[in-house]
């Protein structure tokens, strides 16, 4: 919430409070999509090598396993009750939109990150964080509850919204920053 403040204060400044809410409410909604589609894909690629049993007793005991703070000793039963019964909730993803807003309207912004003893622009900053996501969503590490992929499905509606409104507005004679 505090990128939301810093950042987005600044956005809403420039789009004005209609269109940086519906900026927030679309890709926080596209966050959500992407993820949800990167969990089917995973359900599909899990179940694809598993018995009709095991995939049976998953659906069956998994909820009730991970209700008790336990799961099973199988591995891959254990990433398929991860997968089924683990929800996305947030809107972490509409907050890395914000930050992808923010460093596409202002990318030379110098900005300083601790522990950095330097300035670093806004558009590196966005890049840096971007490829953290992408590398912390494919390490697919089992016990980090982080939906990386939400992140980056923000990121990906928010530039393609962004590009929209770039494109549209040069044709009507506007051009913001």
């Amino acid at each position: 919430m505090f990128a939301v403040w810093m950042f987005g204060r600044i956005l809403e400044q420039v789009w004005g409070p209609r269109r940086f809410l519906f900026y927030y409410l679309l890709c926080g909604i596209g966050a959500g999509l992407i993820q949800e589609l990167v969990t089917g894909i995973r359900y599909i690629t899990l179940e694809s090598g598993m018995s009709p049993e095991a995939i049976e007793g998953v659906f069956n005991e998994g909820a009730k396993a991970l209700s008790r703070n336990m799961n099973f000793v199988d591995p891959a039963m254990a990433s398929l009750n991860l997968t089924l019964n683990t929800s996305t909730v947030g809107a972490s993803g509409a907050v890395y939109a914000i930050l992808l807003g923010f460093g596409m309207l202002f990318p030379n912004q110098p900005m300083f990150i601790f522990p950095l003893p330097f300035p670093i622009k806004a558009k590196y900053f966005v890049m840096g964080y971007a490829l953290i996501e992408l590398w912390s969503g494919f390490a697919n590490n089992p016990s980090d509850n982080v939906a990386h992929f939400a992140h980056l499905g923000g990121m990906i509606f928010g530039f393609i919204l962004i590009m929209y409104w770039r494109r549209k507005n040069r044709r009507n004679g506007y051009y913001y920053q």
